[in-house]
């Protein structure tokens, strides 16, 4: 049996990070446009108490970010939160990240898990929106940003370390299925269904893990909300694999790697502002093709 274990007291700090490369294909452009980016993000999860039907209460804490990006070979934006950032007055994106990061740094929301580990519900996510809302002028690309990287749904999925946990108790080779939904924000939702198999214990690092891979596709769905910008994403075609290490005698999961390529459609007003209006008539459809890994590492745990 493979299940995560929650000791009232313990805090886990893990680092998640994802770098993608996109090569976009834009109308009546004679080259493509190539996009870099490294997205990286470390918290702590502190289980501060066990509740009455078997489930736990555990706070996450957001304690730094980094971020960097090239865009047709130039660099555009280097940011880290763990150090103080360059007095750039050419490059506004630096300001704008670290504004943006600078406002969450420390803040904390609370999970409540059932029985089964799935997350009931999350307090302190709309706290945390208003804080970034606060001051300045709205950007519609930095709005897009956060509501897709600080939504409720982003950290239900931050917590979902059991995405790979068998439902039942499992023996070398087994296999079983799993479909993982990820709110977009204006983008829509991206739908992952894939098949996950304990393929044997091995040591990694220290620690004997049982290695689990997996395999499976991506698509894309509608968003529940309506986009007023009128932007869209279709997955032309996408699929992804990976591994991950679980290790049974702390019940939770010390590594994991993901990569993912996929040819996306995405429709965009042309004029670049979201103005609803004007995207009813003007808007352009481009062609992404996107290749991009994504590592969950324990960083300590006590």
């Amino acid at each position: 049996e493979l299940k995560l274990k929650w000791a009232v007291g313990e805090r886990v700090v893990m680092n998640m990070d994802m770098k993608q490369n996109m090569e976009m294909f834009i109308p009546n452009q004679p080259r493509s446009m190539k996009q870099d980016m490294t997205l990286g993000q470390k918290y702590g999860l502190t289980v501060l108490k066990e509740t009455p039907d078997g489930g736990h209460e555990v706070e996450m804490e957001y304690l730094s970010a980094r971020m960097a990006m090239e865009m047709g070979g130039k660099k555009m934006l280097d940011y880290d939160s763990d150090k103080k950032p360059g007095t750039d007055k050419a490059n506004p994106m630096v300001g704008q990240m670290a504004d943006m990061f600078g406002k969450i740094i420390g803040a904390k929301i609370q999970y409540f898990l059932d029985a089964s580990n799935e997350v009931e519900r999350i307090e302190g996510v709309d706290e945390m929106m208003n804080r970034l809302s606060s001051g300045g002028k709205a950007d519609p690309g930095a709005e897009m940003f956060k509501s897709s990287m600080f939504s409720k749904d982003h950290f239900k999925q931050m917590m979902a370390a059991n995405r790979f946990m068998p439902p039942k108790p499992v023996q070398l080779g087994d296999s079983w299925p799993v479909t993982q939904n990820y709110d977009m924000g204006p983008l829509g939702n991206l739908v992952l269904d894939f098949d996950c198999t304990l393929q044997k214990w091995e040591m990694h690092g220290k620690r004997n893990c049982a290695r689990i891979e997996f395999q499976g596709t991506a698509k894309s769905a509608p968003g529940t909300n309506a986009n007023p910008t009128g932007m869209s994403m279709t997955i032309l075609d996408g699929n992804f694999s990976g591994v991950s290490w679980f290790d049974p005698e702390l019940g939770i999961t010390i590594d994991m790697t993901m990569n993912q390529d996929m040819k996306m459609a995405m429709t965009i007003p042309m004029n670049g502002r979201g103005n609803a209006a004007a995207a009813k008539t003007q808007m352009m459809t481009m062609t992404n093709i996107m290749n991009q890994v994504i590592t969950l590492k324990l960083d300590s745990v006590k």
